[in-house]
């Protein structure tokens, strides 16, 4: 597979991910014509989350994202279900927690993280409802998604 259809089969997807993790991140900037760096300062101003706070971000792919919410002085888990994009994120990002997971069913307890995200990934996600819902049951009452 070359490219993500429609019908979002997560193994077809993983794979593709896989494929391109050591250049996502170029060709991200590339593709967004620099506003992938803008988008990520709005998310990490919009989160707001500072030392002692838990963030989960999921499909962080290499953890770009996860790197710059972390500066704050969170905690924060990079979820990705692409083991390529995770493989590479822990030889860039190597302070950050890694996981490969799954959107649709996070390997977390109940009110765990006082901010849960997702950038680009939730477009790849099968079943988007599910995993909106996980999400929820992992954040915090109270806490930002």
């Amino acid at each position: 597979m070359t490219k993500a259809d429609m019908n979002k089969q997560p193994s077809e997807v993983a794979s593709m991910f896989d494929g391109v993790a050591a250049h996502y991140d170029v060709t991200n900037d590339i593709l967004s014509a620099g506003n992938a760096v803008l988008w990520r300062i709005a998310t990490v101003k919009a989160i707001k989350a500072g030392p002692g706070e838990k963030v989960l971000d999921i499909a962080a792919g290499t953890g770009t994202s996860s790197a710059a919410i972390a500066k704050g002085g969170a905690t924060v888990t990079a979820l990705d279900f692409s083991a390529g994009m995770v493989e590479v994120g822990r030889k860039r990002q190597p302070h950050l927690e890694f996981i490969v997971g799954d959107a649709e069913q996070l390997p977390f307890d109940d009110d765990e993280f006082d901010a849960v995200t997702i950038s680009f990934g939730l477009r790849n996600v099968n079943r988007p409802k599910v995993a909106l819902a996980e999400m929820y049951r992992v954040l915090k009452p109270g806490g930002d998604s």
